[in-house]
């Protein structure tokens, strides 16, 4: 299948792209054309996931809802319909036979690829808005980690959605998680403006940098040890192994045609790597994605 990519939307909406090829890269000239509108949801689009095959995505929505799309045809196949407010996240285990979603009504629910809920979490839960959730397959029996806005993540046995452990150490709303693949190490992203490392099979807390400014989303790079870093001001890359700024402001300016001449920073919101590691995109307020070419040799972005 050809490498795309789905992006999800305030304007309710998702789009799939097709991606140009790095040799057909020129600087300022679109990177992907819009291959499909998927419409249906009625409130903000809070996060899309891909199932391994990429066949088919979910999406979660301030709506109350996730909806499962088949990529092929743009068309909604079923509804995840079991929160009370708004579903700010939602994951796949990898091997697409469970979901995991968490929402604005502070619960944790899982699913089946049937759309059924099997489970909710009624003990030892958040006490406010479930942001962020995420599997984590490498340990057996399997994990999942949650991120709230009381300032917590929870790590939970997913055999029985048993709490492990808890993390404090955030002094606002965590918005934000991403786990290293075939490794222990979970990140965390703040609205206190602080990134936090963690092993999450040790149970403890590894390190933590400033951001200056509160956190939209972190990301590991696949191939470099490196921590990505959206924020209110821009990206920041963090060399994690000795906690040096790599790029300490990638920052852009609006694209929109009545603010084009407009000095203001913007805000990062979003950030996701192609498969071969190779490309960053990130989503941005102004509504555009950008596109960052990840140079190795040099280790910087161009």
């Amino acid at each position: 299948m050809k490498e795309f990519l789905l992006s999800g939307s305030r304007d309710k909406t998702l789009i799939k792209w097709d991606l140009t090829k790095d040799t057909e890269f020129e600087e300022d000239a679109p990177l992907g054309k819009a291959k499909k509108l998927l419409t249906g949801h009625s409130h903000f689009i809070s996060q899309v996931k891909l199932t391994g095959d990429s066949r088919y995505a979910f999406s979660s929505s301030w709506d109350g809802t996730v909806r499962l799309w088949n990529m092929a045809t743009g068309r909604t196949i079923s509804k995840l319909i079991g929160h009370e407010r708004d579903v700010l996240s939602v994951d796949l285990s990898p091997d697409d036979r469970q979901i995991i979603t968490g929402g604005q009504d502070r619960k944790i629910k899982i699913w089946n690829t049937r759309s059924e809920c099997k489970h909710t979490v009624e003990q030892n839960g958040h006490t406010d808005a479930v942001q962020c959730v995420r599997f984590y397959q490498a340990k057996q029996p399997a994990l999942c980690v949650t991120a709230s806005w009381d300032k917590t993540i929870k790590v939970w046995n997913n055999t029985y959605m048993t709490l492990l452990y808890t993390f404090k150490g955030h002094t606002a709303q965590v918005t934000t998680l991403d786990i290293v693949e075939n490794s222990s190490y979970l990140a965390s992203g703040s609205r206190d403006g602080k990134v936090m490392v963690w092993d999450i099979v040790e149970g403890k807390w590894c390190t933590q940098q400033d951001c200056d400014s509160p956190v939209n989303a972190v990301l590991f790079s696949p191939k470099l040890y490196w921590l990505v870093i959206a924020t209110e001001k821009g990206i920041k890359i963090l060399n994690l192994p000795n906690q040096t700024w790599i790029q300490a402001d990638i920052r852009a300016t609006s694209k929109k045609q009545n603010e084009d001449r407009s000095e203001k920073n913007l805000a990062c919101k979003s950030l996701c790597f192609n498969k071969s590691g190779s490309h960053l995109y990130s989503g941005w307020s102004d509504n555009f994605i950008r596109v960052y070419k990840i140079d190795t040799k040099t280790a910087t972005t161009e």
